[in-house]
């Protein structure tokens, strides 16, 4: 063989070569890149540090007022799912932990709507309530399955239309 054929194909098997790495290393379409750490852990000496001491802190007080009046949220929550249990099927569910509580304009104070779960049905328990926790006031009370809009809700907020639909 000649010296420029060995030379081409050298040259080709090289060529040939790096298309082949470089193409394994290209990303095919949809593939996620798995990322590699190349940094190796380089052990450091150091004087060892004194425990930290700790002081205890003081508890810390109440500055401002609950965020129900005399209530806790589930409270309220609790409150209202007494009021309506009846209203629904024996198989009913409350989801009390997405409960909502709203300040009203008006007394009694507080609109308490509680998710409820009830023949494979979404619904919801729909409370006003006052007072206080040893004797709340319960003005109005129901649990329904139908829808209750953004706006019907900023309405029992404000004391607007209360018991009727819009």
């Amino acid at each position: 063989m000649s010296p420029h054929i060995v030379s081409r194909l050298l040259t080709s098997t090289a060529a040939m070569a790096v298309v082949i790495a470089v193409s394994g290393c290209a990303a095919l379409p949809g593939a996620t890149p798995v990322p590699r750490s190349t940094a190796t852990a380089t052990p450091t000496t150091s004087a060892p540090t004194p425990a930290a001491t700790t002081t205890p802190l003081p508890a810390p007080t109440p500055t401002t007022a609950p965020a129900y009046g005399d209530f806790s949220g589930d409270q309220l929550a609790q409150i209202c799912v007494d009021e309506t249990v009846s209203t629904f099927n024996p198989d009913v569910t409350f989801d009390l932990g997405r409960t909502r509580i709203e300040r009203r304009t008006v007394t009694p104070e507080w609109l308490v709507i509680v998710p409820a779960r009830t023949g494979g049905l979404d619904g919801r328990s729909l409370c006003t309530i006052g007072g206080t926790p040893a004797s709340p006031v319960i003005e109005m009370a129901s649990g329904s399955i139908d829808e209750l809009p953004e706006a019907q809700i900023q309405r029992l907020i404000r004391g607007e239309n209360e018991g009727t639909n819009p």
